[in-house]
């Protein structure tokens, strides 16, 4: 009997680069969170503009080595086929 179901490399592949897009999605979503903040809302005269928004590294670093690790992955998938 021959078992032509999803192997463990695959099911891998697959899992990391579901996990590597949704770190993508939010650290995406982050990253438009702080841009409507700083450009659309920005804050009134009287007050001090911030310099720095400290979410905004991480978001970046999300994005950046979410895409690295889900492309790395999605490739080791579509060679697989």
């Amino acid at each position: 009997m021959v078992f032509d179901g999803p192997t463990a490399r695959r099911v891998y592949l697959i899992a990391a680069s579901a996990i590597s897009l949704i770190v993508v999605l939010f650290g995406a979503a982050n990253l438009i969170a702080i841009l409507i903040e700083v450009f659309a809302y920005p804050p009134p005269q009287p007050y001090p503009v911030p310099q720095y928004y400290p979410g905004l590294p991480g978001s970046a670093a999300q994005v950046a080595v979410g895409l690295v690790v889900w492309g790395y992955h999605w490739a080791k998938l579509q060679a697989e086929r």
